[in-house]
């Protein structure tokens, strides 16, 4: 029974072993975890730090070109907006100068033809006045027109003598006789 003993005490042993080298290989995988989990963490987190650090100069970049369009974009913009504004200040300067102008030409313009049919009008009245004294005085003289000629006709009876002159132009009486 001895040899029963001590194989149960060798298998004992083998056990103890095996399971010492089962917690030894534990160990050392644990610590191999570690050690990896470790090593992961810190090339994940180098990994981040570099991505980061790509990310923020890439974003830096970005922003300063933006910026510096925009820039050029508001300048462009501006000085065409000055300009569009100029020239639509002078053409409506103009347009309003222009009409100014015109009105100011036609009130003259209206105000002179009013004035002249005035005259007109007064002188038309002045005419008549003495149109009719004329025909009231001479209503029996007529206009005749014959060979290209102007002719005056006395009724009857009625006889023209030349009289002189008076400031240049002749005087002639009329006389009934």
């Amino acid at each position: 029974m001895q040899s029963t003993g001590n194989l149960n005490s060798l298998t004992e042993k083998v056990k103890a072993k095996t399971e010492r080298e089962r917690q030894d290989m534990e160990a050392l995988t644990r610590q191999q975890f570690d050690a990896l989990s470790r090593s992961l963490h810190e090339s994940s987190k180098a990994a981040l730090s570099t991505t980061e650090a790509a990310i923020l100069h890439q974003l830096t970049n970005l922003e300063q070109n933006v910026t510096s369009r925009c820039r050029i974009l508001s300048a462009a913009f501006g000085w065409k907006c000055l300009q569009t504004l100029i020239v639509t200040l002078c053409i409506l300067t103009g347009m309003s100068l222009g009409g100014w102008s015109l009105m100011a030409l036609a009130e003259k313009k209206i105000t002179t033809l009013y004035r002249e049919i005035t005259v007109l009008s007064d002188r038309k009245e002045s005419l008549e006045v003495q149109a009719a004294k004329i025909r009231a005085t001479f209503k029996d003289l007529e206009p005749y027109h014959s060979e290209g000629r102007d002719y005056l006709l006395t009724p009857e009876g009625w006889k023209i003598t030349h009289a002189g002159t008076l400031d240049k132009r002749d005087a002639w009486i009329i006389v009934r006789k």
